[in-house]
């Protein structure tokens, strides 16, 4: 993971540093793999699950991810840096457009796409009009069948089914990501799709940004758990500054969640400022579990009239 608020960025390997697979003739493989579906589908319980470490917002709402994070799996015989991507939705704002472009832009260059999509039996227009938008006809798609743990009756047999009819893709995997069903058989499945050659980031990088990134993740995670309506969806969070100070292994973090209106602002704070209180003392605790540390957490909540209307705004939330 990055330390001090420096993303992980692909590396010169020594020798030492590789897997014994990863020398000439090791026969280890690498690549790029997109995590691609519907919004709430569970792209990132799936892949929080795979990695075995919690590194992505995951909630019940709609449009929890707005970033790419390329999370990076790797093992003796392979490494696998998965692209996560925005839920696909019809937007309504300046934010879901771009929310929807970064999805799409998740796909250039990766190796192997999982296509994730739930047991609703017949094939949905939506999932063909987003497949008939991926440019790389030569592009192997594997179809993910997530949560099967909630199919009832034949729906999953009869989704199976419906899906296999679409000449695109390679393989259809049921799994649910919930139970941990199905996981390491798709891994397994993935990794024979990707090219041999060396990895591609250091075996300790896990994921590709900044501590202070998955901290305001974590933050906005508990504003998305603990606000209903519009707030989660109009509200963003900058991390002002982490501080160490000389003595002691405290960490100080300030940060700043952003909303549009000052009624946003006003439920965000709650009454005698209880809801703002109840989310720093959630994202604290988990804060710590991601450091291994004790923290200390300061919250202010500023108004930014419409930002997700504002290209700049939107742009510097999306592209973090």
């Amino acid at each position: 993971m990055a330390q001090g608020g420096t993303a992980n960025q692909p590396t010169n390997r020594t020798q030492e540093h590789l897997p014994s697979s990863a020398e000439p003739g090791g026969g280890f493989r690498a690549g790029y793999v997109g995590v691609f579906g519907r919004t709430n589908v569970g792209k990132s319980t799936f892949l929080n699950a795979v990695m075995r470490r919690k590194l992505l917002i995951a909630s019940s709402k709609p449009q929890a991810t707005r970033n790419r994070v390329r999370c990076i799996l790797t093992r003796d015989d392979a490494q696998i840096v998965f692209v996560d991507t925005p839920g696909l939705h019809q937007p309504k704002n300046k934010l879901g457009r771009q929310l929807v472009r970064e999805a799409f832009r998740g796909l250039r260059e990766i190796d192997l796409l999982l296509y994730m999509i739930e047991p609703w039996v017949a094939v949905q227009r939506f999932d063909l009009d987003a497949l008939e938008r991926i440019e790389n006809p030569d592009l192997p798609i594997l179809l993910l069948v997530n949560k099967i743990d909630l199919a009832k009756g034949n729906a999953l047999e009869e989704t199976l089914l419906s899906y296999a009819k679409i000449d695109r893709f390679s393989e259809l995997i049921p799994i649910s990501s919930t139970r941990h069903v199905g996981l390491e058989d798709t891994v397994e499945t993935l990794i024979s799709y990707l090219p041999e050659r060396g990895p591609i980031f250091p075996a300790e990088v896990t994921c590709d940004r900044s501590e202070e990134f998955l901290i305001a993740e974590i933050i906005r995670e508990k504003v998305f758990h603990m606000t209903f309506r519009e707030v989660p969806y109009s509200s963003a969070v900058r991390i002002k500054w982490l501080r160490e100070p000389e003595e002691g292994n405290l960490l100080e973090i300030k940060a700043e969640i952003l909303v549009e209106r000052e009624s946003q602002k006003g439920i965000l704070i709650g009454k005698g400022g209880k809801k703002i209180k109840e989310i720093g003392t959630r994202a604290r605790s988990e804060i710590e579990r991601l450091l291994g540390r004790s923290v200390f957490l300061e919250l202010i909540v500023a108004v930014s009239a419409g930002w997700t209307h504002d290209d700049e705004e939107v742009r510097r939330v999306t592209e973090g």
